[in-house]
């Protein structure tokens, strides 16, 4: 199924005067537009001087590019993916492939006989990831729908010895498999809800399995990055998570595990959520000497209320401008407290008729607003030296700009408050702007808007991404 490309030149005229859509032209063109200067603008945003740090390209997702769900009209999202610049593609919750409970579905059984595995389903949903051009983030582990932990001493020491065979079979070529070459593994998922680690297991079995896992693959695979565990949002935010989390950390110290990487989820309309998240776990790895362990978000998205899927206010929140504004905002945040890897919960829709499902895309390929916004994290991910920033007075804009090799800079804004404001933007070093080409994403269109400024004034709606590419 041929994908609908999600950017389009439209020529949109700013601060109420009216305008009048173009032909599609070229991705690469931009369309001439004589902005209006107003005497003084709302704000006044300065851009600074290099500040030390990076811009990374947190450009994963869960699932995907294999249409979710079984009716065959669903989209493949291969093309999609490249081209709003996905880069890394979780193995989680494809329900039925790459679990551990689909590929080693009994662990009475011998880990070192080919008889004990079954990986049809799941070589088919690796080879679309890697055909594709993407790199696997290996979650090492089961989905919603079928977590198995091991029941006893016997059958997690099945389980481990397992996944590392699985291992062998994705990474090693063993048993007529792949020689992919990814980074990272990430040992279960949310094993501090209980949908994936039930009753009456304990958290303490989870954190042997972590151990005694870490331990195995570090033996056999010394340059994978290990760590885990996908932690739910009350690992941060409730006290009963926080010592969960807390608990977890301790007991690898103690036991001197490898723990390259911390993971954990957050579903928030609250961008500074993502924030205090971020800071909490850095503080608990760095209180007990993990100082070199970087931080992962595996799971992340808007929030909606249970039983309000059909809502207005969750429609805006998973498919349209409001939500794709909030998302932006916290993926700055992210930007800003030097996370090593994201990966969005999720690419995909598994049904239609539930547009208020997780993905950046519905079943049938068409973009959210959310992977609009996608594609502009993408761009400005080129501009990877990160600049200052000075905005007065002072807005509830969130902001991050960029610069690359050639000092070309770049500014991404996302402005999910209350009320529109006009912008005037410089540099603080004085450096001419010939043009400004600006990519917006709100809803008033379905697709990527450019706009060509000719003076550094410009209006920014509310419920508005919008990155703004200097020349």
């Amino acid at each position: 199924m041929q994908i609908r490309s999600i950017c389009v030149i439209t020529l949109v005229l700013l601060l109420g005067i009216a305008g009048c859509i173009m032909p599609v032209a070229p991705a690469e063109q931009s369309v001439p537009f004589q902005s209006i200067a107003t005497p003084s603008p709302d704000i006044e945003i300065t851009i600074g001087s290099a500040i030390g740090t990076t811009i990374r390209p947190l450009l994963g997702v869960n699932v995907g590019p294999l249409p979710a769900g079984t009716d065959p009209s669903y989209a493949d999202l291969t093309n999609a993916y490249k081209e709003i610049g996905v880069n890394l593609v979780r193995t989680h919750d494809y329900y039925q492939a790459l679990d551990m409970s689909v590929m080693y579905p009994d662990e009475t059984r011998d880990p070192a006989s080919l008889s004990s595995y079954d990986f049809t389903k799941s070589d088919q949903v690796w080879h679309s990831i890697i055909s594709g051009g993407f790199e696997p983030y290996f979650r090492l582990g089961d989905s919603w729908n079928d977590s198995k932990p091991p029941a006893n001493a016997i059958e997690r020491a099945n389980w481990v010895k397992a996944s590392i065979e699985v291992l062998r079979h994705y990474y090693g070529s063993k048993w007529s498999g792949f020689n992919t070459k990814f980074r990272y593994v990430e040992i279960w998922n949310e094993p501090d809800n209980q949908q994936f680690w039930p009753r009456p297991r304990t958290p303490k079995e989870y954190f042997q399995l972590y151990v005694d896992t870490a331990f195995a693959i570090r033996s056999e695979f010394p340059a994978l990055k290990i760590g885990g565990p996908g932690v739910t949002p009350a690992g941060a935010l409730m006290p009963q998570g926080k010592k969960w989390t807390q608990d977890l950390l301790d007991f690898v110290r103690q036991n001197n595990a490898p723990m390259d990487f911390f993971s954990w989820h957050m579903y928030s309309n609250s961008p500074q959520e993502y924030a205090d998240a971020a800071e909490f776990y850095r503080s608990m790895l760095d209180a007990r000497g993990f100082t070199q362990t970087t931080t992962h978000i595996t799971e992340w998205n808007t929030q909606m209320k249970k039983g309000e899927e059909n809502s207005p206010e969750s429609i805006a929140l998973r498919t349209g401008g409001k939500g794709a504004v909030i998302l932006s905002a916290a993926w700055i945040e992210l930007q800003k407290n030097n996370l090593e890897v994201s990966t969005f919960y999720r690419g995909t829709d598994t049904d239609i008729k539930a547009p208020t499902f997780y993905g950046m895309y519905y079943a049938d390929g068409r973009p959210k607003h959310i992977a609009l916004a996608f594609s502009l994290w993408s761009k400005i991910s080129g501009y990877s030296q990160r600049l200052g920033l000075n905005i007065l007075p002072a807005t509830s804009l969130w902001t991050l700009a960029g610069q690359d090799g050639t000092r070309k800079a770049a500014l991404l804004i996302a402005n999910p408050g209350e009320k529109s404001m006009t912008a005037g933007v410089g540099f603080a070093d004085g450096r001419p702007i010939d043009k400004i080409a600006l990519y917006q994403v709100n809803d008033s269109s379905n697709q990527v808007q450019i706009i060509s400024l000719s003076t550094p004034q410009f209006e920014i709606p509310i419920n508005t991404v919008q990155l703004l590419v200097f020349e």
